[in-house]
């Protein structure tokens, strides 16, 4: 049974309970043989890919969290890229969930770090929040981009358009204590080719571990609630999306 961690931040162990060994470890007893860590600037985003060279399990993705204040240095990025060979790019995005933010600043953040992308030819990893009519409108000036809209939580709408420009749906703990009716109707009907797994350890620990550190041994936990809410059979759903992971972020079988 292989099991796939497409994003989660434990390149920085500060925020957890455990060695990085063990947090590794862990994921690999769980059958979760492949974790990719995310960086949130460029300081980060160069811990991510170091971290990632120390584990065989581990993959990096490179990218600016759209709240991180102090505008980063493209150039930084596209020689990380370059000489690290990240998988994709994340956490990027736009968020307006949190008062008082920058627009402009956000979106032309974002459209630099899409030009990476596409330069690249690498995937992302995309943060939106409450921010989807000027995501979608920058998204769509970008045709060979491809990615996933990462931790999910909108609605069946916003979640049809990124399917039908080959986005996929990624989907964490939140699938088992949320509350949403209309976010349920996306766990139930999102199609299993466009779903991938992930954490976003140390934080949206799953059911039954709330108030605990998440880890990417967890996605063991939320793949088989997930097969029990959509009734298919656990390995079925372990192997579709271990098989979507493998093809967005181009990992080896």
């Amino acid at each position: 049974m292989s099991l796939v961690d497409t994003h989660c931040h434990i390149h920085d162990t500060v925020d957890f309970d455990l060695s990085a060994e063990e947090i590794v470890q862990n994921a690999l007893e769980a059958g979760v043989d492949r974790i990719i860590t995310v960086g949130t600037d460029v300081n980060d985003s160069l811990a991510a890919v170091k971290f990632a060279e120390k584990y065989q399990a581990v993959s990096a993705l490179v990218g600016v969290y759209p709240l991180i204040e102090t505008a980063p240095n493209i150039e930084e990025f596209d020689k990380i890229i370059i000489q690290y060979r990240p998988v994709g790019l994340g956490d990027i995005g736009l968020d307006y969930h949190y008062q008082p933010y920058n627009r402009n600043k956000q979106l032309k953040l974002l459209e630099n770090l899409l030009n990476l992308a596409q330069k690249h030819d690498l995937p992302v990893s995309f943060h939106v929040r409450e921010a989807f009519d000027d995501f979608w409108a920058v998204f769509d000036n970008f045709p060979k981009l491809r990615g996933t809209l990462h931790s999910y939580t909108d609605d069946v709408k916003n979640m049809e358009k990124g399917l039908s420009r080959g986005l996929y749906v990624s989907i964490n703990g939140i699938l088992t204590f949320n509350k949403s009716a209309e976010l349920n109707k996306v766990f139930v009907q999102v199609p299993l080719d466009r779903i991938i797994f992930e954490t976003d350890a140390p934080y949206l620990a799953p059911a039954p571990h709330r108030g605990r550190k998440n880890q990417p041994a967890y996605i063991a936990e939320i793949a088989q609630f997930f097969a029990a809410k959509r009734a298919v059979d656990f390995a079925q759903i372990a192997e579709i999306t271990t098989k979507n992971a493998e093809t967005l972020f181009r990992l080896s079988g």
